[in-house]
């Protein structure tokens, strides 16, 4: 498979994740409303049906054997990668709203340059810098104009910026086993040690939760946050961050707020204005700059060409 169509298929992977991750964020929050289910039993519920789905897959494809130096670091990326990003998530989202979550969400790619810059040295071009800061301009023009009167909750401002620099911090230091691992391997490792963290401490909520006081409304959108946003989702995202760089994968969370915004367009919630459309100009004029920037790799690779030029 070449070079590009890896690039192609990572770029498909995660539109689609993103698409998904558009709907995530509303639907928790409507689960975890009052007279819903409380965070803990939304990560337990997650966790388990991800477990289950991961591990059935599994039994179809090739078994693939985990190398015992790579098991700890499996270990650990679970800590960030699932359990620290997806557990306060869910603590996050139930204290404060979908758009102030969708906004917190573009530190990503500012937070991932910053530590793939660090730790994979990964260059800094003025492409990319200019990206990042045209992308964060617009969703924070977007975010701004969509606020409804009243304040979120400041704990839950920052529990969703504690889980974007988990998630962050997972895709930059374990990019090697990223690589290494198909992603239902990864994935049924990491959401089964999850699970088996997490459910000594929330299974009683999940016991005495009043589950036949849901309509089939409750439960399908239940069933999307385990199926697509869990199952689908962190399926699609390692086969993106397989193919492309950190920096890359991050700029797709700029196109949340917009996604969010479709969907209430859709939904007759909300209307498009001017001010929308400029914000989304700007969003998706950010996400081409930085995916246009060159790698590290890509640089070394134009000095040799313009070496033997020279010659």
């Amino acid at each position: 498979m070449t070079t590009e169509v890896k690039k192609s298929r990572g770029h498909l992977a995660l539109i689609i994740a993103t698409l998904i991750f558009g709907l995530n964020g509303p639907f928790s929050k409507i689960l975890l409303s009052p007279g819903g289910i409380t965070p803990e039993v939304h990560i337990l519920v997650r966790f388990v049906g991800a477990t289950f789905l991961f591990w059935l897959t599994s039994y179809f494809l090739p078994s693939e054997l985990v190398r015992k130096k790579d098991r700890y670091k499996i270990l650990a990326a679970s800590l960030l990668g699932v359990l620290g990003n997806q557990g306060i998530f869910a603590l996050g989202i139930s204290m404060t709203s979908p758009v102030d979550q969708s906004l917190i969400s573009t530190l990503g790619p500012i937070i991932t340059m910053i530590l793939a810059a660090i730790f994979l040295h990964e260059p800094i071009t003025l492409k990319k810098a200019g990206g990042v800061l045209v992308g964060a301009i617009g969703v924070v023009f977007l975010v701004m104009q969509g606020m409804q009167s009243g304040q979120s909750s400041a704990l839950g401002n920052v529990l969703c910026g504690m889980a974007m620099l988990c998630y962050t911090l997972y895709l930059t230091l374990f990019k090697d086993i990223i690589d290494r691992y198909s992603p239902i391997t990864l994935m049924k490792w990491m959401f089964l040690i999850s699970t088996v963290i997490t459910m000594p401490f929330f299974a009683p909520a999940f016991v005495h939760t009043a589950w036949r006081s849901f309509d089939l409304t409750f439960y399908l959108q239940l069933g999307f946050v385990v199926f697509f946003s869990t199952f689908i989702a962190y399926m699609l995202l390692p086969i993106g961050q397989k193919a492309l760089r950190p920096t890359v994968i991050s700029s797709y969370n700029y196109a949340q707020p917009v996604l969010t915004t479709s969907f209430a367009l859709l939904l007759g919630l909300d209307r498009l204005t001017l001010d929308k459309v400029v914000a989304a100009i700007l969003v998706f004029t950010g996400v081409y700059l930085v995916t246009r920037s060159k790698s590290k790799a890509d640089l070394k690779a134009r000095k040799r060409d313009c070496s033997y030029i020279k010659t």
